[in-house]
């Protein structure tokens, strides 16, 4: 049953460009919210990967992802106003199903608006938890495009994937589960499509901890923000592409563009072999069953791209791979 936690979510406010900032109080009120919804996925040492060397496993995430717990915790803050008119989503697939199990559970309407291209387990999963799917011509970018011309003509409320302060709030939360899993960590290593992701670890990390490094990780295909990074303002791609279909953009978001360049140490890119054989590698000898970009800091590992040091955490952050991809990835 709905409950708007509106309220609560309203005293955070900030008079920054209309935008809401990100605060570890929001981090910390998205894990208590999120208690009983989202599961703690488990940290587990991996001496198969390198020595100190962890797995935060939100593979194991329900809708398996960790795109839970930013979905729940935007939900929950509609209005009764919002909530009545409906969400909608865009999404390649992860932050649907997020967001369709997480209105389900609250009695909320849901759209989501997914690239033609994406992953059909991924499509039928979202149809699956009660959302009405609809499928764009495309790549994430277009999604995006449709559903925000769906926003103005039917009014309904808009939930962004990852430039949102709420959606960032509960990535956030993985953050905190390390520091009480593993007190002793001393880098993470975080896939980035949008960025929501690591700037949630990023900032509770950087706050609690600041000596923990964070490094980000990009296919070398759509690697939006190395780019941004290396010109000194945020770009957009004439093109991109990458089996790790999650995390393809083509622009970086503005709001968290300065999160990611005060908090993030360093962004590496990765090849498409490198994530292939890194999905390979996580099934034969991890036992873990990842899609390329929930494999994407392993692959960084793999081609020594980051320092190993003791503490060293790998966030895997979903499963939802086509079982068509995963049978090309498992060929030697």
């Amino acid at each position: 049953m709905y409950s708007a936690g509106h309220a609560d979510i309203m005293k955070h406010k900030k008079d920054v460009g209309g935008e809401s900032m990100l605060t570890l109080d929001m981090v910390r009120e998205a894990q208590e919210a999120l208690r009983g919804i989202a599961r703690r996925t488990p940290l587990d040492r991996a001496p198969k990967f390198g020595e100190n060397v962890y797995i935060k496993a939100e593979n194991l995430q329900l809708t398996g992802a960790f795109k839970l717990r930013g979905a729940y915790n935007k939900i929950r803050s509609l209005t009764p106003e919002e909530a009545a008119r409906g969400v909608i989503a865009c999404s390649a697939g992860n932050h649907a199903q997020g967001i369709a199990l997480s209105a389900s559970r609250l009695g909320i309407k849901a759209v989501i608006c997914m690239p033609a291209g994406a992953p059909i387990s991924k499509v039928e999963a979202t149809r699956g938890y009660g959302a009405e799917v609809v499928l764009v011509p495309g790549v994430y970018d277009d999604a995006a495009a449709e559903a925000e011309r769906l926003t103005k003509e039917q009014g309904y409320t808009f939930a962004h994937p990852f430039n949102d302060p709420l959606v960032i709030a509960g990535q956030g939360t993985i953050g905190l589960e390390i520091l009480e899993q593993l007190p002793d960590v001393e880098q993470i290593v975080v896939p980035i499509g949008g960025g929501g992701l690591i700037t949630g670890i990023a900032l509770t990390m950087k706050t609690l901890k600041p000596s923990v490094k964070i490094y980000g990780v990009m296919p070398a295909g759509s690697a939006v923000y190395v780019e941004s990074r290396r010109q000194g303002q945020l770009v957009t791609l004439d093109h991109c592409s990458s089996m790790a279909d999650a995390v393809v953009r083509k622009t970086g978001e503005e709001y968290l563009y300065p999160y990611i360049e005060k908090y993030v140490d360093d962004i590496f890119t990765v090849t498409e072999d490198s994530i292939r054989q890194a999905v390979r590698t996580a099934c034969l000898y991890g036992k873990l069953t990842l899609e390329g970009s929930g494999a994407l800091a392993l692959a960084a590992l793999l081609e020594k791209k980051c320092p190993l040091s003791p503490g060293t955490v790998l966030i895997c952050s979903g499963g939802n791979i086509d079982k068509a991809v995963l049978d090309l990835c498992m060929q030697a």
